[in-house]
């Protein structure tokens, strides 16, 4: 309903179209009467007729009159279908009439139509209300309408006055005006030629500003001259004289281009930002950019190229046997043979030399690199998309040109390496060269994070054919000082990293000290370094290698954090200085391996030694001349473990073959002279040991055994006892040795991180059994001094001259052992002697004297024939007086000798079974000494004596038990 009325409104709304007359001014009443007479009679008929009808139905019902309803009540009452544009009002009543099925009723429709005419009555008064409503606005409107007409009339009156006018300009004026514009022509046709003149002028000395423009390096001005004089020439060409010019200028571009070509060829050894992007600038204006890339990278490869030629040039031998002699001019030499040809004085020199060329153009290519990362092309020259790609293209043509010339100097660099020379260098110039290609070998991995694989392999070969000719020389220069080796102790030996050698990895040591606790677990976290595999195969280089275990060190050092590139620069370069033999140890702390090349002086407080000292007694480490030889090749080898970190599990296990030959050397030299059996004074370990020694180190050296020169006088003297003080300085050293060597191995389990899994068991379980054999060498060494400080010969015929066979118990112990008193007491007066001389292992010497001087007992035992209960006893007897003045001579007790004694006489009281099991069981006893038990125990029982001594015979078949004076 509310849709409906409104669309009434909108209709009463619309402005009443009339004929545009000119109507007086009147108010809206007197215009709606004015214009209702217009309206044909036949509607006004009708509408009053309608009027009259409404009228009547007003007065004449009196129950509508009395019913009266609101007009807005009459209006809602309307149906909606009368307010549609199509409706057919009649049919729709005539529709209604008849809904019912009945008969037309004229009361029904009677009221019906009085419904219908109140209803159009309220209509009509609604829309006459609306129509005045709108009085005011119609009222405006043809204020309006007449202002418009106004208006029209007056420009009407304008266009005619402008016409008029118009006519009479073209009348009088035409001719001046003419005139005027013929003037005007002349004047402009006079300023081109003018503008001509100035330009043909302009062209012609445009040769001569390019050449300035040149000069003073402004490359993009001049070629924006040279390009805007070729376009003024394509204007102008019509004139003769520009004919011959066109063809200079095009010329003067082609060798503007050389020109450029040869700027940024100089680029390539010198880099200039500034005169960088002039000629950047250029090369956009010539729209050549990506071809200037191209011939950049070209040039830098040539550069590479000449400039290895001309470094190695300069360091030729002219000899008249070389190569280079005048009979093979060095201009047709390849580059190999040029390698070749470098003296082996000079090698080292040479090398530090290509390498600081190489950085110089490395560094250029760099900065280039670092140009275009701050300078894109776009932001020079905005011109969209083909820029942007071409952006693109630079930032990759540079990412792959790293690789290339990275590539390219690593290949120089391996020819030259491999040309037969770094294998053959002395130690100090090897280690130069490796601390020269870790350094290179850092550079590669910040210029293109390349790892240098072919480098490093070739160093590797280079290094392991080095050290295989580097060790063999060490065991020869160790062979060497044993056979002139004095056995003098070294008093002012601390700690091995007081010598020079361990100088360059003093807080390498430092940092993985392990205080000789071993912990058998701590390589585990190790083993995340190099490949992260412990089993990984030796023969090839790891992707870390190197690297990957020393590079976080290298970090917390001075300059760690910062890179070669930001430190220095093509002035200037890591490989400046340093490789002298003087200051070797400071220049690998400029960041070659790890945080452990650290140099400290020898007054340095910063790190703490790395040994323990033996119960805070110096004096006790025990080292000599030859000790302290390994000690300074162990330090050498930890040099090249540092810098050659892919060999090294082959470095550190020739470091324990050095202890080993030196062991083994002493073993020699000092168990010559022994002269009793010696199969119960070593141990399986030892004995295992000393013949793998024998089987494959020996065979290294060519000299063996060694010479007894320095020591044949010594070893045969009794005022010394033997050489005892020798012999203990050799031993004990050996031990300490060991033990000084035992305060690396965190720092050598560091170095294993990587190596094979048999390698890291192979340094463990030598780290678990070397000091224990080493302290087993102390018995068959000391026995040979040992075994001559009672006449053991004289003792045993004293014994077997006591008779064992007596029926009573004696109370006096048997002279031979006053014998072996005095000769005790005399080896202890020059032990006192000796130790002020010396320090000697009391302990380890009287433990030696106790197991010679009891086995000799139980073999004088061993031999009587008959022996009583008396005898038994008088064994006892003389062993408990030995026993007493031995230990109150020497101080110590040994209860392991004792018992071995002390079991053998006590096997005499066994029964039967007892005894039967004594001899099964103990390995001890020879077959001598268990035969003459059986026979005094048994010297009334013949069967069971036969059953015993079938034991002893079987036991013999297997492995006899050899006597050790025998």
């Amino acid at each position: 309903m509310d849709e409906i009325k409104n669309k009434i409104k909108n209709v009463m709304n619309k402005p009443i179209l009339t004929k545009q007359v000119k109507v007086p001014e009147m108010g809206f009443s007197e215009y709606f009467i004015q214009h209702t007479s217009l309206v044909p009679e036949t509607y006004s008929s009708t509408k009053k007729k309608v009027c009259d009808a409404d009228d009547s139905l007003d007065g004449s019902d009196p129950s509508l009159a009395k019913h009266k309803l609101p007009d807005e009540e009459i209006l809602e009452s309307i149906e909606a279908v009368y307010y549609e544009e199509d409706t057919e009002a009649g049919l729709y009543e005539l529709k209604r009439l008849t809904e019912d099925g009945n008969e037309f009723n004229l009361e029904t429709i009677d009221r019906n139509m009085k419904v219908l005419r109140q209803q159009q009555k309220v209509i009509s008064k609604k829309v006459l209300q609306l129509i005045l409503d709108q009085r005011t606005a119609c009222t405006s409107e043809f204020q309006d309408i007449d202002e418009t007409q106004k208006k029209l009339q007056e420009s009407v009156w304008t266009c005619q006055k402008a016409r008029s006018y118009l006519n009479y300009a073209k009348q009088q004026l035409t001719t001046s005006s003419l005139e005027i514009l013929a003037a005007y022509r002349k004047r402009e046709i006079i300023l081109n030629l003018l503008q001509t003149l100035r330009t043909l002028k302009q062209i012609k000395m445009a040769d001569q500003t390019f050449q300035q423009l040149i000069s003073r390096g402004e490359y993009s001005a001049a070629i924006k001259c040279l390009l805007d004089t070729k376009s003024q020439t394509e204007k102008y060409k019509q004139y003769h004289c520009i004919e011959s010019f066109t063809q200079k200028i095009q010329d003067t571009l082609i060798m503007t281009e050389v020109q450029l070509d040869e700027v940024l060829n100089s680029l390539t050894s010198e880099f200039d930002a500034k005169k960088y992007t002039k000629l950047q600038e250029a090369f956009m204006l010539l729209g050549k950019a990506p071809i200037a890339m191209d011939q950049l990278h070209m040039n830098f490869i040539s550069s590479i190229h000449s400039t290895a030629f001309s470094v190695l040039k300069g360091y030729i031998a002219t000899t008249p046997g070389s190569a280079s002699s005048p009979g093979t001019p060095q201009h047709k030499l390849l580059f190999e043979q040029l390698c070749e040809n470098i003296p082996a004085e000079r090698y080292i020199d040479c090398l530090i030399n290509l390498c600081k060329s190489f950085w110089k153009i490395l560094v250029c290519y760099h900065q280039i690199v670092l140009w275009h990362q701050h300078n894109p092309l776009t932001a020079v020259h905005e011109v969209a998309e083909t820029e942007i790609s071409h952006d693109e293209y630079v930032h990759q043509k540079l990412k792959k040109g790293q690789f290339r010339i990275w590539n390219d100097i690593q290949a120089k660099i391996c020819l030259y390496i491999n040309s037969s020379r770094l294998h053959q260098l002395k130690y100090e110039h090897f280690i130069q060269a490796l601390s020269i290609m870790q350094r290179l070998k850092k550079v590669g991995l910040e210029f293109c994070d390349e790892p240098s694989e072919k480098l490093m392999e070739t160093i590797r070969t280079q290094s392991v054919e080095f050290f295989q000719r580097y060790h063999r020389s060490c065991l020869e220069e160790i062979a060497l000082f044993v056979d002139h080796e004095a056995w003098v102790q070294i008093t002012s030996f601390v700690s091995v990293t007081q010598l020079q050698e361990y100088k360059t990895v003093k807080r390498a040591l430092q940092r993985y000290k392990t205080n000789n606790v071993k912990d058998e677990n701590r390589i585990l976290p190790l083993l995340t370094n190099g490949n992260g595999n412990g089993n990984n195969n030796n023969n090839k280089l790891s992707d870390n290698d190197s690297v990957s275990v020393h590079d976080a060190d290298e970090q917390s050092s001075i300059y760690g954090s910062c890179g070669y590139f930001l430190r220095f620069s093509e002035k200037s370069s890591p490989f400046d200085g340093g490789f002298d033999e003087a200051m070797l140890e400071e220049d690998i702390l400029a960041g070659i391996a790890d945080e452990s090349s650290c140099y400290y002086s020898e007054d340095s407080d910063d790190c703490g030694d790395v040994s323990d000292e033996k119960n805070g007694n110096e004096s006790q480490l025990i080292i000599n001349n030859t000790s302290l030889t390994v000690l300074r090749c162990i330090g050498r080898y930890l040099q090249m473990c540092r810098l050659l970190y892919s060999i090294s599990p082959q470095i550190v296990l020739c470091m324990t073959e050095l202890i080993d030959y030196f062991m083994c050397a002493v073993h020699e030299m000092f168990t010559k002279d022994l002269n009793v059996p010696g199969e119960n004074l070593y141990s399986p370990l030892l004995a295992k040991n000393l013949n793998r020694i024998l089987d494959e180190i020996i065979p290294k050296v060519k000299k063996w055994p060694p010479s007894f020169g320095m020591i044949e006088h010594d070893i045969v003297d009794p005022e010394t006892v033997y050489g005892l003080a020798k012999r203990a300085i050799a031993v004990e050293s050996c031990i300490c040795l060991l033990e000084q060597f035992q305060q690396l191995r965190g720092y050598l389990d560091h170095l294993m991180a990587a190596a094979a899994s048999d390698e890291r068991q192979t340094l463990d379980e030598y780290f678990t059994n070397a000091e224990k054999y080493a302290r087993d060498l102390r018995k068959p060494v000391y026995m040979c001094s040992m075994a001559r400080v009672v006449d053991l010969q004289a003792v045993l015929q004293a014994m077997s001259k006591v008779k064992w066979d007596i029926n009573q118990i004696s109370s006096v112990h048997s002279s031979y052992i006053d014998t072996i008193h005095r000769a005790v007491q005399t080896f202890a007066m020059r032990l006192e002697q000796i130790t002020t001389m010396a320090p000697l292992p009391r302990e380890a010497l009287w433990d030696s004297l106790a197991h010679i001087l009891t086995h000799t007992l139980v073999e004088g035992f061993s031999n009587a024939k008959k022996c009583s209960t008396g005898g038994r006893a008088l064994m006892q007897l003389d062993f408990t007086h030995f026993l007493s003045l031995f230990d109150l001579i020497s101080g110590k007790k040994f209860p392991e000798h004792t018992a071995f004694v002390e079991q053998y006489v006590k096997a005499y009281y066994l029964p039967k079974d007892l005894l039967e099991e004594f001899i099964a069981t103990q390995t001890n006893y020879s077959s001598k000494q268990m035969t003459g038990l059986i026979n005094c125990a048994c010297s009334n029982d013949k069967k069971t004596r036969q059953k015993l001594l079938a034991m002893i015979e079987k036991d013999n078949k297997n492995g006899s038990k050899e006597n050790i004076l025998t």
